[in-house]
């Protein structure tokens, strides 16, 4: 009977931390820019940058991050997909000034997607957005 509970304390103790080693992995990522765009009232320039998020359910704060240093910091909102995404990238908007804004991030191989700010609300003709796949 001990050595039952043994075996199965370890198991439990094992799936836990293979749980939180995933779900650490969740809220991180890695966000390759080919063009200056505007985050939040942040410029981020051409660049491979760290992407982390945090808070619960569909609205998160997600930071930006150049070798540790935080570059910007918005509000996003998660957003489930039907299927995972092919590849690494981004989508911005184009405003009237010509000033691109980054929109959302996607990652290859997961079934969401961070929305950035308020560019879920707005409402962009395919002209004025654009995809970027790394």
């Amino acid at each position: 009977m001990k050595r039952t509970r043994k075996t199965f304390g370890g198991m439990v103790a094992s799936l836990l931390f293979a749980a939180c080693a995933f779900a650490g992995t969740e809220r991180k990522g890695q966000l390759k820019i080919a063009e200056t765009v505007t985050v939040g009232s942040q410029e981020v320039r051409t660049g491979t940058y760290q992407v982390e998020w945090t808070g619960s359910g569909s609205n998160v704060e997600l930071r930006i991050m150049d070798r540790g240093q935080t570059v910007a910091k918005v509000p996003a909102q998660l957003v489930a997909l039907k299927r995972a995404e092919a590849g690494d990238g981004y989508s911005t908007n184009t405003e009237p000034s010509g000033n691109k804004t980054l929109a959302g991030i996607f990652f290859r191989g997961k079934k969401y997607e961070l929305s950035i700010g308020a560019a879920s609300a707005v409402t962009t003709t395919p002209s004025g957005k654009s995809d970027a796949r790394n």
